[in-house]
């Protein structure tokens, strides 16, 4: 995504704004592909459906904050984006590692 938003950063903006105008629209079918793509990667955790949904929402609220930020040249600071980016992911697999250990009853690692 990230390699994505900063090679094509107006579709991203335009596919984030766009709107679907019925049931065929193929918007729709490009973006459920997104979402299942985003649900696939959250399998490994476990998550009941309601919580599935939350992580979806919270991995795509961030990695869009992160991405706009970074392609609109908002991370002014030198330090190293990528670092991070990296910090980023670790803390939402903590975080979910977390969760999935609550629901299922075991211990994080």
């Amino acid at each position: 995504m990230r390699i994505y938003v900063r090679t094509h950063p107006g579709r991203f903006a335009a596919a984030n704004a766009a709107r679907s105008s019925g049931p065929d629209d193929p918007l729709i079918a490009a973006a459920s592909r997104m979402i299942d793509s985003a649900a696939a990667m959250l399998r490994g955790y476990q998550l009941d459906p309601d919580q599935e949904i939350h992580a979806v929402r919270m991995l795509r609220s961030t990695m869009h904050g992160f991405t706009t930020f970074e392609a609109g040249g908002g991370f002014q600071i030198d330090v190293d984006v990528d670092e991070s980016f990296a910090w980023t992911i670790a803390f939402i697999d903590r975080g979910l590692q977390a969760i999935a250990a609550r629901t299922h009853g075991t211990a994080t690692r």
